[in-house]
């Protein structure tokens, strides 16, 4: 039985990807069922949930996983290029000043990962200025494109454009590369964001573990695998227990 993110009737599944989810499933042929976030709150599944899938938001997942005592569940970095910790509200400061900076939170989904400046962000307007984000140099020259790739077993599995020109392709050898490179440490499935610059320059910009991640496009079967195999390797975490 997988578990799903309805919203909170139970009548159809949360958002998008956990439709992807959810067909994934039918085509698979493996049972669902729709549940809903206050269901999860409610402890009702703590019993399941080291041995059963669930699949939900940042937000459901976070509760799923609070559940059985995994409550900072995230990739070993966020990014191949160094950063500094500093304060939202120091930041701000600086940005005000002219700086330029990429900015992410370490709060997993607190906010999208973007390059502040003098303009004002409603993406933070309401983030506390004591939060700690991740600050990294802009890059030397402008994105033209970027694609998200799906890593599974240490392999590309797929690849989508998501934002900027769908022509531009990434270089595969370089993300090969990336992936050699995270060989060690990271988990059995996983995102690698990809910045072509407009000088032709390949970098990343920053990876996303596959629990926290959406569907760019992938077929529902394969989106649903990664999803589980990077599930069951969180609750390994946890337990021994293990069940696909």
């Amino acid at each position: 039985m997988i578990y799903i993110q309805s919203n909170s009737s139970r009548d159809l599944p949360n958002d998008f990807d956990t439709s992807s989810a959810m067909y994934g499933a039918i085509q698979n042929c493996k049972n669902y069922r729709l549940t809903s976030y206050e269901e999860v709150s409610s402890g009702k599944f703590d019993s399941l949930i080291s041995t059963r899938l669930f699949v939900g938001s940042v937000e459901f997942m976070k509760e799923v996983f609070n559940r059985v005592g995994l409550n900072d569940v995230k990739l070993p970095r966020n990014s191949n290029r160094e950063f500094k910790t500093m304060q939202l509200g120091e930041v701000k400061s600086m940005a005000k000043q002219g700086s330029k900076m990429f900015i992410k939170p370490f709060d997993i989904k607190l906010f999208t990962g973007f390059v502040i400046d003098e303009m004002e962000h409603t993406s933070i307007a309401n983030v506390p200025n004591d939060t700690n984000v991740m600050v990294y140099d802009v890059f030397t020259s402008p994105i033209e494109s970027e694609w998200r790739l799906y890593i599974h077993n240490n392999k590309i599995v797929d690849s989508r454009n998501y934002s900027g020109d769908f022509m531009t392709s990434p270089n595969y050898d370089f993300a090969k590369q990336v992936i050699e490179e995270n060989k060690k440490d990271f988990p059995i499935s996983y995102t690698i964001d990809i910045g072509i610059l407009e000088n032709g320059e390949n970098v990343v910009v920053e990876y996303n573990d596959m629990w926290a991640i959406g569907n760019y496009g992938v077929d529902n079967t394969i989106y649903l695998r990664l999803l589980t195999d990077r599930y069951f390797e969180i609750m390994r975490m946890k337990t021994n227990s293990f069940y696909i």
